[in-house]
């Protein structure tokens, strides 16, 4: 099923190479992590999850495990109001 911009936790300010922000997907699951791991998700782009990006045409960032990378959510108060939620 297709996801939409509504189905994604979006970075407060984190972004892809190709300028897309990063974003995760509440129900992802890593698939090649056993799924007793406290932190079984990952960042990725947000134009890859949502079915935008064109293959080939820019870089894009490898999926960002939970588990060693620290990305700020635009939902934590701490962002302040940032996003790289699109307009």
């Amino acid at each position: 099923m297709a996801k939409t911009a509504a189905d994604l936790t979006w970075a407060a300010t984190a972004r892809c190479p190709c300028g897309a922000g990063l974003a995760y997907d509440q129900s992802c699951q890593l698939e090649d992590v056993p799924q007793t791991w406290p932190y079984n998700g990952y960042w990725d782009c947000s134009a890859i999850l949502l079915g935008t990006a064109t293959p080939g045409e820019a870089t894009h960032t490898a999926k960002l495990p939970f588990a060693y990378y620290s990305i700020k959510s635009d939902n934590q108060p701490s962002a302040n109001g940032r996003t790289t939620r699109p307009a």
